[in-house]
């Protein structure tokens, strides 16, 4: 038997303009009966970046160097590049694989046997002919490797602001492209996935990306929102979008502007840890 328990930084707790949406996220997870838990050893917020990727759903995770250009390149922001290792101090974490390559977690969408991100992960590792480094993810993450064109507004690089997805060999868009970057994105997914792309009933809101950057629980959606009292109309819409993709998940919408202001929302600040828990036979 499986148990998911959902971490965050503590970081997200006691940062002042974020601590409003630690509490959200605690609260929702306390009311679905989801266990929950701080990370103690981290330098920023953004979790999903620097904890290891999971390999395959039974709890199996690699490892990487985390050293993003957006945060190594500029001296004033080396203090939050977190160390994996001291990351993940304390967890009964079963990493049998090491990467031993620049990656970052937020590039990371994983699809059954199929992993998405986008082609930043080139750059990164500059020093990887394109092959061989296609043929290295491959074999360590134990997945057909799909690249993706890097959205450029997005300075992370990040897929999963880009793609999510739905499972059944189904992807979730985004639909905050102009019409030549979605047909790209389309030519490129369509061999593999069945494509769904997000909708909304109103005027897209400029923030609207962030909708796409939910967490994804046993039995709910915990959904990032942009107004307070989660009454606005981008708000309203993607509520109902979302009950629409997921009928038999609870939506729970958060207020999440503090992150969204920063360039990420609820998946950003997250991670999720496969517990396997023995069943007792009597």
């Amino acid at each position: 038997m499986q148990n998911t328990i959902i971490y965050t930084s503590e970081h997200l707790r006691t940062t002042k303009n974020t601590a409003c949406v630690a509490e959200a996220i605690h609260n929702a997870l306390n009311s679905l009966q989801i266990e929950h838990r701080e990370l103690k050893y981290t330098n920023d917020y953004w979790c999903r970046d620097y904890m290891p990727v999971m390999i395959f759903d039974d709890g199996v995770y690699s490892k990487y160097h985390y050293r993003p250009d957006y945060l190594s390149e500029n001296e004033k922001y080396h203090s939050y590049i977190t160390n994996q290792d001291d990351a993940c101090r304390g967890l009964n974490l079963f990493t049998p694989t090491n990467m031993n390559i620049v990656f970052d977690g937020g590039n990371y969408v994983r699809c059954g046997s199929k992993v998405i991100m986008t082609d930043k992960i080139f750059m990164e590792n500059p020093a990887w002919p394109l092959l061989d480094l296609c043929r290295h993810l491959q074999e360590s993450l134990c997945a057909e490797i799909i690249i993706i064109p890097w959205d450029m507004r997005d300075r992370c690089g990040h897929a999963d602001g880009m793609v999510t997805y739905l499972g059944d060999d189904k992807v979730l868009l985004n639909n905050c492209w102009n019409k030549a970057f979605r047909n790209r994105l389309l030519k490129i997914l369509d061999p593999h996935f069945e494509v769904v792309e997000l909708k909304y009933d109103c005027k897209k809101d400029k923030d609207s990306w962030c909708y796409l950057n939910y967490l994804r629980l046993p039995n709910a959606i915990l959904l990032p929102c942009l107004s307070e009292n989660i009454d606005c109309e981008n708000d309203i819409a993607a509520i109902e979008t979302f009950g629409n993709l997921f009928p038999n998940l609870k939506i729970v919408p958060i207020y999440s502007k503090p992150l969204i202001n920063k360039g990420g929302a609820l998946h950003c600040v997250t991670w999720e840890y496969i517990e396997t828990v023995e069943q007792s036979l009597f």
